[in-house]
């Protein structure tokens, strides 16, 4: 039975992080897609485990139906991957094409609900099959709840480090559906229980010859190519390879080929008007541009372009090396022999971190990472990467991006994200321009009477220098920056109407940015609900928010078992608190040292450490514990001071100049953080347990309850934390905000210890 627990908690992370991939390349792979797909995983878990868990204790065949939820397992994760990568083309979403919210909740739900109610459902039939082999039912619970944080490391670690980079999805599930029947093999072939065992050998025999003539067959390579193929239609595929970073996937339509990043579009070749604009808008605008840095982009042209004009050197940072591994196996030669040049010099390097470190100044430094879509690519549009790119500015240079705008209208939603990073560049150069556009490029320079509108002077540059321009001409510059659409656009920017800033710590362009993209749906409530959440009076709403779930918890403590019902609520605000503190944890460590992801699975994994050592330390202890309920308000005291530590902290190591003061925080203290976290959490949840089995001795009931109220709370911190709180409030606020409702908490179990 052990190895099975183990194994339910290495699956439901395997999988999880494998569905994860897998929706957020099907669906626009921002935070917002995040935070909806794993608020739909622990909404479903949390059903299996509170409403079926209730049933557990009733069963007589425990042992019987926990093998049958490992064969139901083995059939839903390869299934379910297949019929998720045919939701696109079945809803009639194309490549590059966003879903709207309410797509992206239904279909999540769906394919994630059967595994995620089996999974959950499981906990509490482990926990009353274990309550046989423990001394104590709140024992069982604590053992299997430390059991299953355990297989969820040994999943995490796996899964992130070695099965996702050798395998595909589809195989790493037929891995997992293997490793299920495996254990249900053995759990029934020393199982006492005799009741549907002839039944379900016959179940398992007829899975596992299927499952094994897959592998006999490589059927498992084919049903992945297939449904790769029917996730990219009507574009032909090309590639899908998965690398530490993300999903590249290359597809062909006619002659053009698109380069997509986890669902995310990143360019198409040949476009040479896009390539054109993105380039000579910025380096005809400087007298002569000898260093150039680009950020991204460099296999969809752009090198191409810079080198026409007299440069001795272009730096070309892509994180991803994978996406240059694909252009050269793939592409024509022609699209990435610019990269050959001796003029260039190509860095797989995360570029806040190569601009904090380099002593190298650029003329010129162009961003074509597509504007602030995601809360990573966010920081490169906060005011902190103006200031380090400043630094690494000539006098006199020029900085410049390019984000999806409109020519002839610019609604709200659209003012609001236009006019955040406007402002937000303001705090940081004299001098800016906007050209407008569907896609809107804006320039910045330290030095004021740098760049100018002025179309005439701009072509007279180009001559000089002889470029072979196709789109950037004088006729397309006389209608592009004509005075009326300049007007138009300046007169949009300049209404600031409490627009906020974008920071590093409150990243809220990101935000402006998402609710602009909802509006093209038409369940708008979506867009209007975060607009809303951007007000002025944001603050009185989350505290109306807040007042009102401590309203209810003490309603619910006025009737019988009161402290039942407060420590019940405290385990469901734990719940909600953990999660937030992953989110806060793995954000600011992208803000203070850089998208290095092999570092953020470890702080990921991190977390289950800390839960697994909690339980192990409680059910230790535990039996010798006189008074549970002292013990418990101690550890509510500690997750009301954890989030107020955080941003004392954070905001050390970015003030931090010392080389070994970050070293430590890379390395020690920002592994440890989640560590202290997973801790509190797993001592508290067996504790809890304890508690309430004093008022209920039905072990299934109480577990399936207490880890339904855990992942309930835990649904509403995902979907709250990075899509709300985060960008909208700041790491700082949020932080207190979580004190706040813990200290609340605190208070109840006081009153009613």
């Amino acid at each position: 039975m052990i190895f099975a627990i183990l194994l339910s908690g290495f699956t439901a992370m395997a999988s999880q992080i494998v569905f994860m991939r897998e929706l957020l390349i099907v669906f626009y792979g921002n935070e917002l897609s995040i935070g909806l797909i794993l608020g739909a995983w622990l909404i479903a878990g949390a059903v299996g485990s509170s409403i079926l868990g209730v049933f557990s204790d009733k069963i007589k065949n425990r042992i019987t139906l926990f093998s049958l939820c490992q064969v139901g397992l083995s059939f839903f994760i390869p299934t379910n991957i297949i019929l998720l990568r045919s939701t696109r083309s079945t809803l009639n979403i194309l490549p590059g094409e966003t879903a709207s919210f309410f797509l992206m909740i239904v279909s999540s739900f769906i394919i994630l609900a059967p595994i995620c109610i089996i999974i959950g459902f499981m906990f509490s039939l482990a926990c009353r099959v274990y309550q046989n082999k423990t001394d104590s039912p709140e024992s069982s619970i604590a053992r299997v709840y430390m059991l299953e944080a355990i297989g969820a490391i040994l999943g995490g670690l796996l899964t992130s480090f070695i099965l996702i980079r050798m395998f595909s999805a589809i195989t790493i599930a037929g891995i997992l559906s293997s490793l299920n029947i495996i254990a249900a093999f053995i759990l029934l072939i020393f199982s006492k229980e005799n009741k549907f065992k002839t039944a379900l050998f016959s179940i398992l025999s007829v899975t596992c010859l299927v499952i094994f003539s897959f592998w006999i067959s490589h059927a498992w390579g084919r049903l992945d190519k297939y449904s790769l193929k029917k996730q990219w239609q009507p574009e032909e595929l090309i590639s899908s390879k998965n690398s530490i970073y993300g999903n590249i996937v290359l597809t062909k339509k006619a002659d053009e080929f698109s380069f997509f990043d986890t669902g995310l579009h990143l360019y198409t070749v040949p476009d040479r008007q896009t390539r054109e604009e993105a380039v000579h808008f910025t380096l005809l605008e400087h007298p002569a541009p000898r260093d150039v840095l680009l950020i991204g982009g460099g296999v969809g042209g752009l090198i191409e372009e810079i080198i026409k004009h007299p440069v001795q050197r272009v730096d070309y940072l892509e994180l991803d090396p994978l996406i240059i591994k694909t252009a050269k196996d793939y592409l024509p030669v022609e699209y990435y022999a610019p990269l050959e040049n001796k003029k260039v010099s190509l860095k797989n390097i995360d570029a806040r971190l190569f601009i904090k470190n380099t002593d190298r100044k650029y003329d010129c430094i162009i961003m074509a990472l597509g504007g602030p879509r995601t809360a990573h690519l966010n920081r490169y549009y906060t005011v902190e990467f103006f200031k380090e790119a400043n630094k690494v500015l000539k006098e006199g240079g020029i900085i410049s991006f390019g984000v999806t705008s409109s020519e002839n209208y610019i609604n709200e939603e659209l003012q609001n994200f236009l006019s955040s990073l406007y402002f937000s560049l303001q705090e940081v150069f004299p001098d800016i321009k906007v050209i407008p556009g569907d896609t809107a490029y804006f320039l910045a320079s330290n030095k004021s009477g740098v760049l100018t509108y002025d179309y005439k002077y701009l072509m007279k540059q180009a001559r000089e220098r002889t470029l072979d321009i196709k789109y950037v001409r004088e006729y397309y510059l006389f209608s592009r920056l004509s005075p009326q659409r300049l007007l138009y656009i300046a007169n949009a920017l300049k209404r600031k109407n409490g627009i906020k800033l974008n920071y590093d710590f409150r990243p809220v362009s990101y935000y402006y940015n998402t609710i602009f993209w909802s509006s093209y749906f038409r369940d708008s409530l979506f867009s209007k609900i975060l607009k809303a959440a951007t007000g002025p009076r944001v603050w009185k709403v989350t505290f109306f928010i807040y007042a009102l779930i401590i309203f209810l918890a003490v309603t619910i403590i006025r009737c019988k078992n009161r402290l039942n019902k407060a420590v019940l609520s405290a385990v469901m605000t734990t719940g909600f608190s953990e999660i937030i503190f992953q989110v806060l944890i793995l954000l600011s460590f992208q803000i203070i040292y850089g998208y290095l992801f092999y570092k953020l699975g470890f702080i990921l994994t991190s977390f289950m450490i800390g839960l697994a050592l909690g339980s192990w330390l409680i059910i230790k202890i535990m039996p010798k514990m006189k008074e549970p309920r002292q013990a418990f308000i101690w550890t509510q005291l500690s997750i009301c001071a954890y989030p107020l530590m955080l941003p004392l902290l954070f905001y050390w190591l970015v003030a931090a100049k010392n080389q070994a003061v970050l070293w430590a925080g890379s390395n020690i203290f920002f592994p440890l953080l989640p560590v202290v976290a997973g801790f509190i959490g797993g001592f508290q949840f067996p504790l809890a347990n304890k508690i309430c089995l004093q008022y209920n001795k039905d072990v299934g009931r109480i577990a399936g309850l207490s880890y339904g109220l855990d992942l309930l709370g835990s649904c509403l911190g995902a979907l709250l934390a990075g899509v709300i709180l985060v960008p909208v409030l700041g790491i700082t606020q949020t932080c207190f905000l979580v004190a706040g409702l813990n200290c609340a908490i605190l208070v109840i179990l006081l009153l009613f210890r």
